[in-house]
């Protein structure tokens, strides 16, 4: 025991020896009279003979400071409780000793926050800041005390509220102190978790202000922008992180930035460095698996998935990875039984239920799709419409996923209900719904209240483009072609965004029949197309342009191409298949083409058409009737596909119904969106609709 005792005095003395604390702001410092200082290192620690007993004491308050201190050390250092108990006793002396000490009740209520009195410890806080209102350390700590209960809080109400009271201490810290760059990111990161995107990147660029190479700061803005989509400025904040500083997470998410600016190549390197650094980091070899599939690279996507089920079989998210590789690729059967074992192991994992909806819907389960995106969006209702931007994000996405599901089923207003609530979740989402908005009206036969919906959106959003090029689209359908061109010219800014211009405007001309000028807008947008994706695009719209000219040799070397580059291309495989069938050539490939669309969307209603259409040509009615009807079932409103069942219907020997559907096809050509079904075409069917009516009148027996 006397070895013991010694060996704490030693301890104390060391410690008395350093006096840097104590100048920093130590017992003397907060509570002494103006003027009066702290006692020099290893002074008289008792009382004087004729000192004021009311008056502080300095000497007896700085020792049982350090003895406080010593206490935490040893209760750290040892995992005691009697020690943490010691350590208050010695605060709460050294407070007798000192009572207008505010640095002292501050220490004492951090010691308080750290083993988990968080109620003494913000009672503490709240009496320091009483009496000083501008004590950083006293904000910061009680900041920290919510920040740490916050992440415990359930969400709602008291979220919310907790939320708030954090904002407000680190407000008051960065207005105590504006160069603490980690106060401005940690209030960056609580404006972020509140909804308030710009406050949050005004906070970060504040701390980037103080410390222009703070990692935290740099991150924090690049993850706030990511959230946004803004994953370009993402980009160039991460890339300005030295090298040395990039640790794997950093690098993780500057792969997943790449990958969601579709820059998979950049990604595949991004995510192979940051395995190089962390072999074993699972989340990365699975956003690494995910940029394969995105750069087509599907087989080695695989690869990289079952090493990592080799590393860990009951991996809930690999088992979900996969599910949407067999999915993508249509293996159904596959996805489905990998999805029931992601969900058996991370039961809560809102994008297994996603993923599912996916799947429902691809396989034409469209009900069972509805039920369980309702069930999510129940789920992750908030009653006061308040959303994190991580919250605000994933809800759009579960709408638009509804909608789409409605859209697709020609439930229009259904459809513009549900895209309509996605609006309010912020300035992020909000444009992205317009889009859907006026797309639907578009789909829905009502070209000027479109038009409408698309002049309010672009004066809302005056800098989104997508928006601009939708309005301008439109103008192209509606005959005004050069003044949509001449708007879309007028964004050309020369940047690689100006891809989706040029593609835009290859689109009218070639509506326009005015293919000269459209394959020469094609032609610019293959030269500033860098990524395989967008050269894909670029060559698809090549191939539907030549198409339309009726160069067949030229389009099918074009769709040859894009497949060869991206086999699991349903629309350039459908193109290519209907194109051959269209023309009563090579059958048999034709429908190999088609089925192999259909694979990978099952219940796409055009391409059901396609198949249909393809063995009407090849004389097989029975499998013309099963998919043209489906075809006409899925989509009810396009003339091409009624005019197909007619012709079946007429060859079968079905004159009265091949005449509805005849009747059909002219009713609907005139307000058809994007449809080859023209002028000419209708004349010659109304011609033929004609003939047919004028041979069942013969038919029929006389009168009596």
């Amino acid at each position: 025991m006397e070895n013991r005792m010694r060996w704490v005095a030693a301890g104390i003395l060391v410690c008395f020896g350093t006096a840097g604390a104590w100048a920093a702001g130590a017992p003397s410092a907060a509570g002494a009279p103006q003027g009066q200082t702290a006692p020099a290192a290893g002074a008289q620690t008792t009382p004087q003979s004729g000192v004021n007993p009311e008056a502080p004491d300095h000497a007896r308050a700085y020792y049982h400071y350090m003895l406080a201190r010593r206490f935490k050390e040893l209760a750290a250092l040892y995992n005691r409780g009697d020690y943490i108990d010691k350590a208050v006793s010695e605060y709460k002396q050294a407070m007798e000793a000192d009572p207008d000490s505010l640095f002292l009740r501050t220490e004492l209520a951090e010691l308080y926050w750290r083993i988990g009195r968080a109620t003494e410890a913000i009672q503490e806080a709240e009496g320091v800041l009483k009496a000083n209102p501008n004590d950083a350390d006293a904000h910061r700590l009680l900041g920290r005390i919510y920040v740490r209960n916050l992440s415990e809080a359930q969400p709602g109400k008291s979220a919310k509220e907790i939320l708030e009271k954090a904002v407000v201490e680190f407000e008051a810290v960065s207005r105590i102190e504006p160069t603490d760059t980690e106060s401005w990111v940690t209030l960056g990161r609580l404006y972020r978790m509140s909804n308030q995107s710009g406050k949050a990147e005004e906070a970060f660029k504040k701390g980037l202000t103080s410390e222009p190479d703070s990692r935290e700061a740099l991150s924090g803005l690049a993850q706030l922008y990511s959230d946004q989509g803004e994953y370009d400025q993402a980009i160039d904040l991460l890339t300005k992180i030295p090298d040395v500083d990039s640790d794997p997470f950093l690098l993780g998410m500057l792969g997943y930035a790449y990958s969601q600016s579709r820059d998979y190549d950049k990604a595949i390197a991004t995510f192979e460095k940051a395995l190089a650094r962390d072999p074993e980091n699972l989340e990365i070899h699975r956003a690494y698996a995910e940029a394969l599939m995105g750069a087509g690279k599907n087989d080695a996507a695989r690869d990289e998935l079952k090493k990592t089920l080799g590393a860990d079989a009951d991996d809930g998210q690999t088992y979900l990875r996969m599910a949407q590789l067999d999915r993508q690729e249509g293996r159904f059967d596959d996805a489905r039984k990998e999805l029931e074992r992601a969900r058996a192991l991370i039961p809560d994992n809102m994008e297994v239920l996603f993923q599912q909806v996916l799947l429902e819907s691809d396989t034409g389960n469209d009900d069972r799709a509805i039920q369980i995106v309702q069930n999510l969006l129940k789920e992750t209702e908030r009653q006061d419409g308040q959303y994190s931007l991580g919250e605000a994000t994933n809800r759009a996405i579960f709408l638009e996923r509804q909608g789409l599901i409605y859209r697709n089923e020609e439930k229009y207003d259904q459809a513009l209900e549900v895209f309509r609530q996605i609006l309010p979740l912020g300035k992020t989402q909000a444009p992205r719904a317009e889009g859907l908005i006026i797309e639907t009206l578009r789909l829905d036969r009502k070209p000027q209240e479109a038009v409408a919906e698309a002049d309010k959106a672009v004066e809302l959003y005056p800098h989104d483009r997508s928006l601009k090029i939708i309005r301008a689209s439109m103008m192209g359908e509606q005959g005004k072609v050069d003044e949509g061109v001449r708007e879309l010219q007028g964004m050309i800014s020369g940047t690689p965004s100006d891809l989706d211009v040029h593609l835009s405007i290859a689109q009218i001309y070639s509506q326009a029949k005015r293919f000269p000028e459209a394959e020469a807008a094609a032609n610019r947008a293959l030269q500033i197309a860098t990524r395989p994706e967008d050269q894909n695009r670029a060559q698809f719209i090549f191939g539907s342009i030549y198409e339309r000219e009726k160069k067949y040799d030229q389009a099918e070397l074009t769709f040859k191409k894009v497949l060869t580059a991206d086999p699991l291309n349903a629309a350039a495989a459908n193109y290519l298949g209907y194109m051959l069938a269209d023309r009563g050539v090579r059958l048999d490939e034709s429908v190999k083409y088609i089925q192999k669309a259909l694979q990978l969307e099952p219940n796409n209603g055009a391409y059901l058409d396609s198949l249909g259409w393809a063995y009407l040509k090849m004389n097989r009615l029975d499998l013309a009737e099963l998919n043209l009807e489906k075809a006409a079932h899925r989509i009810t409103s396009d003339p091409t596909i009624h005019e197909h069942l007619g012709r079946l219907y007429l060859q079968m020997g079905k004159q009265e119904q091949a005449q509805a559907q005849w009747e059909r096809a002219l009713k609907e050509w005139p307000g058809a969106v994007s449809s080859d079904f023209d002028g000419q075409e209708a004349a010659k069917l109304q011609k033929e609709l004609d003939e047919l009516r004028q041979r069942m009148a013969n038919q029929k027996p006389a009168r009596q």
